[in-house]
Parts: structure tokens; sequence; C-alpha cells
């Protein structure tokens, strides 16, 4: 319903158009009725022309108050309204994703993820469990129990709104820094919007860059994504200065056969070259994206 609406807005002005039309086709009819009027010669022509042409006069203005309404409308009213943000497009297909290497790709793999060291998570070493000798003149006990190892850090999971905090930085000219999630779980088919806040840094970005936000099923393909140009291109990389916060926000799109890998799914972040979309931007970690610490459960329709 949103992206309808969106839609609505974006080409509001075909409902200009129409109301144009209608005012000439009614300012037309006007000046005939008056003209009719000015040479009818008997008292009926006279008053039924007289009543046709204060019909199209109120027909003229009701559209032209109508193209006020829906002027007021988009530009005062819908504005307002937080859902509405002109600043990010309409989800659009990315140049590639999902290509095989040696290329890199869009898609990441269940082994690359475990690869990857998760962000904010240290990973625990179990501990083995000591087992005394046995004793031939004790009775018999129990062993003891293993000693617990320590437990990472959970993700973020959960129905509503969930945000968080990151340091990820992207070559020398930008961090991500913080991320907001719609929500922590979301319908096969409904959009999923999510916020990145990136802050710049001393170094200089070679072009602009184009963010790339994935979404990843357990079992490691993309079902949706967004890629566009920061703040919906409004803020390029080449124009972040040290120290700058820059609010990027994204509606990620399902993809065709996202219904068939439901579950819990993590969300990839990073920025390619649009001009070569294999040229990624590595991380001080050396990979060439982000997984963000927060898990979104994903359930069919």
């Amino acid at each position: 319903m949103k992206i309808l609406l969106r839609w609505l807005i974006d080409h509001v002005w075909l409902f200009y158009v129409a109301c144009a039309i209608g005012v000439l086709v009614y300012l037309v009819r006007a000046l005939a009725a008056q003209r009719e009027q000015s040479l009818a010669m008997f008292t009926l022509e006279h008053e039924t022309a007289t009543a046709r042409a204060v019909k199209a006069w109120a027909m003229v203005f009701l559209f032209v108050a109508l193209s006020l309404l829906i002027f007021i409308g988009t530009r005062f009213v819908l504005a307002s309204y937080p859902e509405y943000d002109p600043s990010f497009p309409l989800p659009t297909p990315t140049p590639r994703s999902g290509v095989s290497p040696p290329t890199p790709s869009a898609t990441s793999t269940v082994s690359d993820l475990m690869t990857m060291p998760t962000l904010g998570a240290e990973t625990a070493t179990p501990a083995t469990p000591m087992t005394s000798p046995p004793n031939p003149t004790a009775p018999p006990t129990s062993a003891p129990s293993p000693t617990p190892s320590p437990t990472p850090p959970a993700t973020a999971v959960g129905e509503g709104p969930l945000s968080g905090s990151v340091s990820v930085q992207f070559g020398d000219f930008g961090a991500l820094v913080g991320w907001e999630l719609s929500s922590g779980q979301v319908t096969v088919g409904e959009p999923l919007i999510l916020t990145l806040y990136w802050q710049g840094l001393e170094g200089n970005a070679p072009t602009n860059y184009t963010v790339f936000t994935h979404l990843i099923s357990h079992d490691g393909e993309l079902i949706a994504q967004h890629d566009s140009p920061p703040a919906g291109g409004t803020r390029n990389t080449t124009e972040w200065s040290a120290g700058e916060t820059v609010k990027d926000t994204h509606q990620l799109s399902f993809r065709s056969g996202a219904a068939e890998h439901t579950g819990p799914a993590s969300i990839v972040v990073g920025l390619y070259d649009p001009q070569n979309v294999g040229d990624r931007v590595m991380t001080g970690e050396g990979q060439d994206r982000a997984v963000l610490p927060v898990t979104v459960s994903v359930i069919p329709r």
C-alpha cells in the first residue's frame, strides 16, 4: 500500500493534467452556453442556456478547487507524515547480484558468514570438564559438571523496531556507526526499512560509491535487497566531511522465490563502485561487507 501511495505521489502530475482537461472542456461548454443565452429569442431557451452555463462554470471552479486540494495535500499534508520520505527512491534492481566467483558477488553464502567475525561478539572456547581419578576406597560419585563457558552477546532480535551501534570503517573516508530497523520480523512481500548512520573520516572517497543492503537467509540465499547512493543520492561519498553523520534510509524489497527461504536471516551492508560492481570498498578487517548484529525473522505470507 505504501508503494502504491508513493507511486501516486511521484506521478501527481497526472491528476493536474486531468484537472486541466476538465477545466478546458467545461470552459468551452460554459462559453457556448453563454453564447446560446445571448442569442436566445424565447424565455425557455434563455433559461435552459442559463442553467447549462451555470453548471459548466460550476464544474470549472470544481476542477480548479480539486487541483488546489491536490497541491496542498501533496506539498504540506503528506510531507508531515514520517512514513512519506521523498529522499529515498522506490525499490530498484541492483546492477548485479548473485554473480558467480571469482568476481565478488552481492550474494553471501553461509560459509562466508561463518568465517567472518561477528561484530560485537567474541568466540568462546568451550572449557574441557576436569574429572578426578577414581578412588577405589571411596563410594562411586557422579562426575562434576563441566565449567560453563562464556556466552557471547546475543544479537538483537524482536518484532518491533530495533536499533544498535557498530564500528566498521570503510576505506579511509567513512565508517558505519549505527543502524535502525523497522522490525525484527517481516512477512515475505512486505517492505523492510533499514536506516544506516555513516560518519565521515579524514580521507576522501575517490568516487561516488553505492550502498548495498542485502537480506541473507539462513541457507545463504539473497532474498531481499536495496541498493542506492547514500541518502537517496543527496549525500554522495565524495561530499562527506570528517565528523559528519549521514542518515541513509533503504527500503529492502523481496526477490521472487523468497518464500522458499523463510526463517532467520541476517543483514549485510557494503559499498561498491556503480561503474564496476565487482569493485567493493574494503573494511578495516579486510572484508568487502559488514554483517549487522541483528537477526531478522522472515515469515511466509
